[in-house]
């Protein structure tokens, strides 16, 4: 009978300081998301959470944490969620919502490449998935401030291909599928499985498949979760996902006691580190109605939260404050991924200081921040190319190392990472090349005018790649994107298919017209030729490549390959773009 009488005033007392907590079911309703994910603040203490740390995040205004180390754990995690508890502080876990793989059970791309990751189709790495989950489960059980796994799928691992998951083509999987359809698939060489299940006419049989087998165990994963906590959430980054989060993890883990938590990266920073701060925030609060308008369709119960990553180029702490106050009021919440400041008051303290400001405005429901006047001088590219030699000056930005060592071995050009953006750089420049600038800015904004400023006074510029299909063209009389209809894949990019020299032109060399060859990289853009646009690569299907022309004093070409992603070119390939850069470099 004391027994009884003890347990019970401890889970009295246990409810009445839950109670003190903001009601669970406002938060990323009426109550916004502000989550620190912290690789600042405990690393100094070997990662080691204090309370007096717990107690700085809570002063700061954030109302969730999760640390970086520790979620793996779960005695540790029990243990960082007392200490968030007694801050008054929400919890969640972070886990890799990968893992290297011990078994034979492998991640296999689609062109053949293998990753020790465990495929998401191997045993190995759904038992562990599910043991480290349930674990979080029963401690949130008994914490009802544990809120749930914030699971990251980002592919950390060698050999990458994208994040996790795609499709895999582990024979585990293949010999399911056969076994489904009652038909022996053979034991093929990696890079040949896919090519097999496309001439056998089963690709889209096998994808159907694959996606229902873990659409399968995502469910079953949800059931038993359920059976200990309904109310526990799963988080998951980085979206709005992967072929896996959004065929399988959207559909089987969110639920209406428990809506799942989509944590998005593309607003990390500002698009471009050389984009003002007004114009960065608007184009990121674009891009985060883009994605979400992409997964509210689906029509599953989520809440969706904009990142933060103080790390990345043009992150300063002024920005970063205002782009909390922007994502909190177009999204569910904000989440910061904070790493980059050393935990010291000249650096750290000046990052919280902005997100102090923000969140006390933010947990009233106020979003003035984000317009308030600039305070400290941006920053924004430097002014001056150091040049070294005679040589044509070449300017590369988005482009691998590998790839701008080899154009710099040929010996014609002296190659410079782009560091700025203003007329005045541009011009110290011979050609640019912006490949993987991939910013969906309007023709008339202020990068978009300098580019075109810089051709037409006599610079020369290829637009590689995404660049030319993000940005509206500032040269629509040489080219616009344009939409492909064959072998298509993110609505942009065509797969998997040559190209074809369909004109003589000195950017082309000696490449005869005709003349077919493979890209490097696997997709490739297309584009619509304006009146003084000139076609001189097409690929098989006929649809506009490379086109290129004059503009005012100077060149351009819009190509839709990506150059050197993991091999520098070879080829004739390696010949029409060194040929196109040397047209470009030319002076009339």
């Amino acid at each position: 009978m004391k027994r009884f009488v003890l347990l019970t005033a401890m889970l009295s007392l246990t409810m009445t300081c839950f109670a003190q907590f903001p009601d669970r079911d406002t938060l990323g309703r009426s109550d916004k998301f502000r989550i620190l994910v912290d690789k600042v603040i405990s690393p100094p203490n070997k990662w080691k959470f204090t309370p007096a740390m717990m107690q700085e995040i809570k002063d700061a205004g954030f109302n969730v944490v999760s640390p970086r180390i520790g979620g793996h754990d779960l005695a540790v995690c029990r243990e960082q969620t007392k200490m968030a508890y007694d801050a008054g502080l929400y919890y969640m876990a972070w886990m890799r919502g990968t893992l290297t793989a011990k078994q034979d059970v492998k991640m296999v791309w689609e062109d053949g490449a293998e990753q020790n990751l465990c495929s998401p189709n191997s045993d190995e790495f759904w038992e562990w998935t599910t043991d480290l989950v349930l674990g979080h489960a029963r401690i949130s059980a008994e914490i009802p401030t544990f809120i749930g796994s914030f699971l990251d799928y980002e592919n950390y691992a060698p050999n990458s291909r994208g994040n996790c998951y795609g499709l895999s083509y582990d024979l585990k999987i293949l010999a399911e599928f056969g076994k489904s359809i009652g038909r022996a698939i053979p034991e093929l060489p990696p890079a040949e499985r896919h090519p097999w299940l496309v001439k056998n006419k089963l690709d889209g049989q096998f994808r159907t498949f694959q996606i229902n087998s873990w659409r399968e165990r995502c469910r079953r994963l949800r059931e038993q979760v359920d059976a200990i906590n309904p109310k526990f959430q799963f988080i998951v980054y980085p979206a709005p996902g992967t072929l896996f989060m959004l065929e399988a993890v959207c559909h089987e883990w969110g639920t209406e006691q428990a809506p799942l938590i989509l944590a998005d990266a593309y607003t990390y920073g500002r698009p471009s580190e050389f984009m003002d701060e007004a114009p960065s925030l608007l184009a990121n609060r674009k891009m985060l109605l883009d994605n979400m308008a992409s997964i509210r369709p689906m029509g599953v119960p989520h809440l969706y939260s904009g990142g933060i990553d103080p790390v990345v180029k043009g992150a300063d702490p002024e920005f970063c404050g205002k782009n909390a106050s922007m994502i909190s009021e177009v999204t569910d919440g904000y989440w910061i991924f904070y790493e980059g400041p050393s935990y010291t008051k000249e650096d750290h303290g000046v990052y919280f200081e902005w997100f102090a400001r923000a969140n006390a405005e933010i947990a009233r429901g106020v979003y003035d921040l984000q317009h308030v006047l600039r305070s400290e001088p941006e920053n924004l590219g430097d002014t001056k190319v150091n040049r070294k030699t005679d040589k044509p000056q070449l300017g590369v930005y988005g482009m691998k190392k590998l790839q701008s060592e080899d154009i710099a071995k040929a010996g014609v050009f002296e190659v410079h990472n782009v560091t700025g953006m203003s007329v005045e750089y541009l011009q110290q420049l011979d050609v640019v090349l912006l490949q993987n600038f991939n910013l969906p800015l309007p023709a008339d904004s202020e990068i978009s005018r300098n580019l075109r400023a810089y051709v037409e006074g006599g610079g020369a510029l290829l637009l590689g790649h995404d660049t030319a299909w993000f940005m509206e063209s500032m040269f629509p009389e040489i080219a616009v994107r344009d939409f492909p209809k064959n072998k298509v894949e993110a609505i942009r990019h065509v797969v998997d298919t040559p190209l074809v020299v369909s004109e003589a032109h000195p950017a082309v060399g000696s490449v005869a017209v005709g003349t077919s060859f493979p890209t490097e990289f696997r997709d490739h853009m297309i584009f619509k030729p304006g009146p003084s646009g000139r076609v001189v690569v097409r690929n098989a299907f006929g649809d506009p490549v490379y086109v290129l022309g004059q503009v005012g004093k100077g060149k351009v070409v819009f190509s839709g390959c990506y150059y050197g992603y993991r091999n520098p070119l070879s080829g004739h390939e390696k010949e029409v773009f060194a040929s196109t850069l040397n047209w470009l470099a030319a002076k009339p």
